[in-house]
């Protein structure tokens, strides 16, 4: 399968002039670089970093990006993976996630809903135990003396539903995982790369970033 890597870096100026003031807005406006595509499965991933200057927008995806409606020329770049990338036996990675568990919830009468509730948890043991937890179904280890968790902002975001015109306000809890992994299944750990780890994918978590060790 083909991935490919698109950088966009956009000024706090030109992102509050065009819009992109929420983690939903960002959301909307990677897609503009699919377009044509109303009924496609979203197979791409992102991730949103702020730098010195801007917004540093991140999208791997499967078929090659084109550059968003009202982004600056100098501001996009792209290109493909090589396969390779994807076949060294370990990589510093970072992992930017929106962490929860699902918690069980009970009526009156003290009978288990089919339904959990999705908590987000940021206790650091908690947090340790996630991450291990989706490295064993993701195919990879985790070299304990490099991994760091850094707590990120809370995202919020609003949109609007799609049975009124009332908008609706949400929020994500973000954190980071730094460290070395150790590829234990190149299946599965693949599966990880091109469709990520954990929720809230549509909004910015989930996608591995990679930097091969020989």
């Amino acid at each position: 399968m083909s991935h490919f890597l698109t950088k966009i870096e956009i000024a706090y100026e030109t992102a509050h002039k065009i819009g992109l003031h929420d983690s939903y807005s960002w959301h909307r406006w990677a897609w503009e670089a699919f377009p044509d595509r109303p009924t496609a499965d979203r197979d791409f991933l992102t991730r949103l970093d702020e730098t010195d200057t801007g917004f540093r927008l991140l999208i791997q995806s499967a078929v090659p990006a084109t550059r968003p409606a009202q982004c600056p020329d100098d501001a996009y770049q792209t290109k493909e993976i090589p396969p390779h990338f994807f076949q060294y036996p370990a990589y510093r990675f970072s992992l930017l996630v929106n962490p929860t568990v699902k918690r069980v919830v009970r009526d009156a009468a003290g009978n288990r809903k089919k339904n959990g509730q999705r908590v987000a948890i940021s206790k650091r043991e908690e947090l340790l135990a996630w991450i291990e937890r989706k490295a064993q179904q993701h195919g990879f280890s985790l070299d304990a003396e490099s991994l760091r968790t850094i707590p990120r902002p809370r995202q919020f975001f609003r949109k609007k539903s799609q049975s009124d015109t009332a908008y609706h306000h949400g929020t994500h809890t973000a954190t980071e995982f730094v460290g070395i992994l150790k590829v234990r299944d190149p299946a599965l750990f693949q599966e990880s790369v091109t469709h990520g780890i954990g929720s809230a994918k549509a909004f910015g978590f989930g996608m591995l970033c990679l930097s091969p060790l020989p």
